[in-house]
């Protein structure tokens, strides 16, 4: 129940909830789509149950003003949260109480992330800047914030100035550890060394504010969820390890305000927030398209990826079997 809890108490309010396992899901039926090795979802004629129904949460902290993201730690024993207080906190699951708490940022904290050895906390914030934290001491190691560059032409200095203030969305580590990886508004990815604490590369998307960044699930590379100014649209894009964009889906009709992997690193869910959610395969290639018709603030794929919760606005999350995305009941989480 792990990834169930980690991105749909996004939209809480004033509470974090931990949902209590308890719920076993059989294998699912897959199918080779004509062009890619990725497992097609084909629906059965079966009435789906909803697993989740038996849940009950379990209230373990607040932040004033709402929480805004919450994560687990790579063996599963914590939990970060970031909230509107401006705090990164540190939740024991054991016990469930409060492990540390993590002051530094000035302004809302949007998410943080584990490094893979779990020693080190990264944490992004609408204060411009992305910060470092030793775990076990409970302080700042290094404060990440870009600067203007010292030398700048007349055309780049008429860019530079074009561009929105660097708030700072998303972050991760990379699978060795070494650097963190911001999605910044921008218009830049940008990649620090967490030693030194200083930029190494940036990749440019001129015009699109990048909201996430993820590693690739099927090889090299990084996806984004980018908002693109000219049309208004959130693009899901594909880029290589040299920051070559290699593909970009989205228009009306197809938004990636969120994002989740299922497991088998098959599917990308790309969901617009408003009132749908359109299936990928891994490499990018579209499937389908579902109608939600409730606005939503995540999503995610649930144990064994026989399910995908859809976190509403209302405070609840809905349940949809992958087996056709037919909506098979809700999880109530507080209100």
């Amino acid at each position: 129940m792990k990834t169930l809890f980690a991105l749909f108490t996004l939209y809480l309010v004033t509470c974090l909830c931990v949902l209590s396992p308890g719920c076993s899901l059989s294998d699912k039926k897959e199918e080779k789509p004509a062009a890619e090795s990725a497992t097609k979802i084909s629906p059965k004629k079966e009435k789906k149950q909803n697993p989740f129904a038996s849940l009950s949460p379990t209230t373990v902290g607040q932040h004033k003003g709402g929480a805004l993201y919450v994560g687990f730690s790579p063996d599963g024993k914590y939990l970060v949260s970031t909230g509107n207080d401006n705090l990164v906190k540190l939740w024991d699951l054991g016990s469930a109480t409060l492990a540390k708490s993590f002051k530094g940022h000035s302004k809302a904290v949007a998410m943080a992330d584990f490094s893979p050895d779990q020693k080190l906390l990264v944490s992004v914030s609408k204060d411009t800047t992305a910060r470092i934290w030793n775990i076990a001491r409970g302080r700042v190691l290094k404060v990440l914030k870009d600067r203007p560059p010292k030398k700048m032409t007349e055309e780049e200095e008429l860019a530079y100035a074009q561009r929105p203030e660097a708030l700072m969305n998303w972050a991760v580590f990379t699978p060795d550890g070494q650097s963190v990886i911001t999605a910044s508004d921008d218009f830049a990815l940008k990649f620090w060394s967490v030693a030194k604490g200083k930029k190494q590369k940036e990749i440019r998307d001129e015009g699109c504010r990048q909201r996430r960044v993820y590693r690739r699930r099927d090889g090299p590379g990084w996806i984004t969820s980018s908002g693109c100014l000219d049309d208004g649209i959130a693009h899901l894009k594909f880029w290589d390890e040299k920051g070559n964009l290699m593909g970009s889906h989205g228009d009306a009709d197809h938004d990636a305000h969120y994002l989740a992997f299922d497991r088998k690193n098959q599917f990308i869910i790309g969901a617009d927030g408003n009132v749908s959610f359109s299936v990928y395969s891994s490499q990018g290639t579209f499937l389908k398209r579902k109608m939600v018709g409730v606005y939503h603030l995540g999503v995610v794929f649930g144990p064994a990826d026989e399910t995908l919760l859809v976190g509403t606005i209302g405070g609840d999350i809905w349940v949809y079997g992958t087996d056709g995305l037919n909506r098979v009941g809700e999880i109530c989480v507080c209100h």
